[in-house]
């Protein structure tokens, strides 16, 4: 018995584990110029993403974890120039941006923009 009693003594104390805070996004008003992914049906992107009005989508994804759209029009430099402006408003943080292709993150979420002649895409993941 003074055995177990000296064995309970010397263990650690119990620790409720810690889980991080998520960084959150602020629910901006999406502008004038721009049309939510929500409203065009994309119901897992992150409130108040948008992309220019009058995008042209050819190409989607709306999953979970991974948000992907791909614009015929507008031109990607309008994109990349609308991202450039938006994104930070949300709470995203532009980590590059070379090339007219930017990566960012925020909110749990990564995402890039690229361009190629004629399209432009922007894609979303996360692994919560």
């Amino acid at each position: 018995m003074t055995a177990a009693l000296a064995l309970t003594g010397c263990a650690a104390a119990a620790v409720d584990p810690v889980t991080p805070p998520p960084s959150s996004l602020t629910a901006a008003a999406v502008p004038e110029d721009g049309q939510a992914l929500r409203d065009l049906g994309f119901g897992n992107a992150p409130e108040g993403l948008s992309v220019p009005r009058g995008a042209e989508i050819s190409d989607r994804v709306d999953s979970a974890n991974n948000i992907t759209v791909v614009m015929t029009a507008p031109d990607a430099l309008e994109v990349a120039d609308y991202l450039r402006r938006t994104l930070p408003t949300l709470g995203f943080t532009i980590t590059g941006d070379a090339q007219n292709s930017l990566i960012f993150e925020g909110g749990g979420w990564q995402g890039a923009f690229t361009a190629s002649k004629g399209y432009a895409a922007l894609t979303l993941r996360t692994d919560r």
